[in-house]
């Protein structure tokens, strides 16, 4: 596996300024992470504790399947109808099938029979352990690995469903929400992070010997998480600010080239779903989104490859597919080469 750290630098840090500047494509109407407060339930105080518990269950649905604003929108729903259902002291009184049926009903279907149970799973724990304020879990840390020791499901300690991953992103919601101070920790390495490193060649490894799980697997995502946090370190860049750079970007922009748009089977069978690439350069409209996507990237002229989302979210791989293009007769480039040489 290799990780041109040099090649980070000079992308992360073009999307960072682009990011600071409101530069297109993050001055667009939906360039807000999923927990802004347009987003969230009316009348819910902003660093509360409320407000730590709704961000707690909202990583539940922070895994794909759903669109994360979405998911935020439709938790938000949920809370407004029933927020006793959020509290630490009313989990003697729910019972899981009931949550999946209310979940399921304000349009939280994905994973609701499994998150009924992890949900009222942590609300005794948060209930028995920290005082039944999600808060009190980072009173004292100061370091990505303390966090993961109190909330990671691991050797029974920590909470369902969370892993690195979801450490980081509980981590992320509370400092946006200043929740708990600032400190360096790796951002949520999702599918939009895993993006931007393959596509860009950031990080190049051998598929012989990761394609039975595509790329994705725990070496690599342990190297993706290194190679941000040090970014951070390195830079002193709030990793607050990198999460929003990295992930509105991939959304906003790389969703839209064909290469990385899926014709996914209607008879679904779990991870081995048929997935199919769609036709390039066939309609018209195909055309206008690369022209407002991938003609506006500033960071173009290093991304090789198309990385579908669907590989991810419905077969649990990241995998490129083929070269990116562009349609015929059009310029590729509208901002100079990267070069890759400079430190």
């Amino acid at each position: 596996m290799f990780v041109d750290q040099v090649k980070a630098n000079q992308i992360l840090g073009r999307l960072l300024d682009a990011y600071r500047r409101k530069e297109y494509p993050y001055n667009l109407p939906d360039a807000i992470p999923p927990q802004a407060r347009q987003n969230l339930p009316k009348g819910l105080e902003w660093g509360s504790r409320e407000h730590a518990l709704f961000l707690f269950t909202l990583c539940y649905w922070m895994r794909g399947g759903i669109e994360s604003s979405t998911a935020t929108r439709q938790l938000a729903r949920l809370y407004e109808a029933d927020r006793s259902i959020f509290l630490p002291e009313s989990e003697t009184t729910l019972i899981a099938a009931e949550l999946t049926k209310k979940f399921e009903a304000v349009g939280l279907g994905f994973n609701s029979e499994q998150i009924g149970g992890i949900w009222k799973d942590n609300l005794a724990k948060i209930a028995a352990q920290w005082g039944g304020d999600p808060r009190n879990i980072f009173s004292g840390v100061t370091t990505y690995e303390e966090a993961c020791y109190r909330i990671q499901n691991k050797q029974r300690r920590g909470f369902r469903g969370f892993q690195e991953k979801m450490v980081s992103m509980i981590t992320y919601f509370y400092m946006d929400a200043d929740v708990i101070d600032r400190w360096n920790f790796p951002i949520p390495v999702d599918f939009h992070a895993l993006r931007t490193l393959f596509a860009h060649e950031i990080m190049i490894a051998d598929w012989n010997e990761f394609s039975a799980n595509g790329y994705y697997t725990k070496p690599i995502l342990a190297a993706a998480r290194e190679l941000f946090q040090k970014y951070s370190a390195k830079n002193n860049v709030d990793p607050v600010t990198l999460c929003e750079a990295v992930w509105l970007y991939s959304g906003l922009m790389c969703d839209k080239h064909p290469g990385n748009i899926s014709r996914v089977s209607k008879k679904r069978k779990g991870r081995k779903t048929k997935i199919d690439p769609v036709a390039r350069w066939v309609s018209v409209a195909q055309t206008m989104a690369y022209k407002k996507a991938c003609a506006f990237c500033t960071i173009q002229d290093t991304c090789r490859w198309c990385v579908p989302s669907a590989e991810y979210y419905i077969g649990g791989r990241i995998v490129l597919r083929g070269e990116r293009d562009a349609p015929p007769g059009y310029a590729k480039s509208l901002f100079p080469i990267i070069s890759t040489d400079a430190p």
